[in-house]
């Protein structure tokens, strides 16, 4: 680990830097990894602080065990009336922000559940590598609760409104073969191959153009909402900027002396 990395680590949120890449695992094996409200703000936490990390050019998030999260824990639900909720609301939506928002590539590396808000962290990140014992699920219906963390916001991204609506309303499991031929993760691995998979393909992200994947990473966010030429206004702004690094002009260089680019992230 460098000396000028902030790791940050928690009794169920741990960190850590090497070579350019932050792994991130969710630490509460006993419960799924279900998410308490301290652990929600510890998580926020370490992706704001990521965001301002040059040194991180890469994360990978995981659980710890045999689950990648059981959504929100609850036992912390239902306290405090309407306030108490919205508090909790607006702590866990504090979270998803800091994901989405973060302009470096993110990949997520599932097994077992993935429910609730877990399911929503899931789907905020770039790439969902699931092992073959992965379940996704927005399970809120089965108790009386409509799907938070931005669920209806991505799975109506990724699947259209009928289908997303079909998985809300019925509140069913989702197998990651299933998964896969929906477009909700990228890959289905084997339990024993995940961690070992997604550490590599996460390194290489690590050691790539990270100004670039940013940029890349806004387009993304931009498209859906904009009519093409909205868009095409967008990437008349935000290529030029790309164009300023030092991994272009590295880039440019290697592509002419016939090497492989050494990036640097900047």
């Amino acid at each position: 680990m460098s000396s000028d990395t902030r790791p940050i680590s928690t009794p169920h949120i741990r960190t850590s830097v090497e070579h350019g890449l932050a792994h991130v695992q969710i630490d509460r094996p006993d419960k799924k990894n279900a998410m308490l409200l301290a652990m929600r703000d510890a998580l926020a936490e370490v992706f704001e602080s990521l965001a301002d990390q040059p040194e991180v050019r890469a994360v990978l998030l995981s659980g710890a065990g045999s689950d990648f999260c059981a959504g929100a824990d609850i036992s912390e639900m239902g306290q405090g009336g309407l306030l108490g909720s919205t508090y909790r609301v607006r702590h866990m939506q504090r979270l998803m922000r800091a994901m989405v928002r973060l302009q470096k590539p993110v990949v997520c590396a599932v097994r077992g559940v993935a429910v609730g808000m877990g399911f929503s962290m899931a789907l905020a990140c770039d790439v969902v590598l699931a092992a073959e014992s992965a379940r996704f699920g927005q399970v809120q219906r089965r108790i009386a609760l409509p799907p938070d963390a931005g669920a209806v916001w991505f799975l109506t991204r990724y699947l259209g409104q009928m289908r997303a609506k079909e998985l809300v309303l019925s509140g069913r499991m989702v197998p990651a073969s299933e998964a896969l031929s929906m477009g909700l993760v990228s890959r289905v691995l084997p339990d024993d191959l995940l961690m070992q998979t997604a550490q590599a393909l996460a390194q290489d992200l690590a050691q790539g153009p990270t100004v670039a994947f940013g940029i890349g990473k806004r387009m993304f966010d931009l498209a859906p909402s904009c009519s093409f030429d909205a868009f095409m206004e967008h990437e008349a702004s935000l290529v030029p900027l790309s164009v300023t690094s030092e991994d272009f002009k590295e880039g440019t260089l290697a592509f002419l002396e016939k090497r492989a680019a050494r990036w640097t992230g900047r």
